[in-house]
């Protein structure tokens, strides 16, 4: 009986230290949002889903082409949990407004979730679509130009 007691407590303790207790989606977020402010993309994606840690590999290639900027910091505002979906709201220093942050919980765990049109919409884009494809693109009159300019 005592065996069984001991093994009981044990497990309780192993299950506690191995993460029994997922990070919240504002811890989630302040590890993210700190990586992101260092520039350490490849570190923020350990905090993203699959689709972020791609969005984050083109924004480091990006990054890198840039000049270097002063680290902003944050302060985190509210957390909103709804199930399996999490908003963070936070505001960078030196902003006048909040932005937010979304997640998910996957296999027990939150991860940050961005897309391109989360970034256009930050950017200011809207719902503007910027992948179009020459079918698209009114293009009459543009032959012409061409033609014109190659003359010259």
């Amino acid at each position: 009986m005592r065996i069984l007691s001991i093994l009981a407590i044990a497990a309780t303790t192993l299950f506690a230290a191995c993460g029994g207790g997922s990070e919240s989606p504002s811890e989630v977020a302040t590890k993210f949002l700190t990586h992101i402010d260092k520039k350490e993309f490849k570190e923020a994606k350990a905090y993203g889903t699959k689709a972020t840690g791609e969005l984050l590999d083109m924004i480091a290639s990006m990054a890198s082409m840039m000049p270097a900027e002063e680290t902003p910091g944050f302060t985190i505002k509210s957390e909103n949990i709804d199930g399996d979906k999490a908003t963070v709201t936070y505001r960078s220093n030196g902003k006048d407004e909040d932005e937010t942050l979304s997640l998910v919980k996957e296999n027990g765990k939150w991860l940050v979730s961005m897309s391109k049109e989360d970034l256009n919409k930050e950017e200011g884009a809207g719902d503007m679509d910027m992948d179009f494809d020459a079918d698209t693109l009114n293009l009459e009159g543009f032959e012409e130009v061409m033609e014109d300019e190659a003359a010259q």
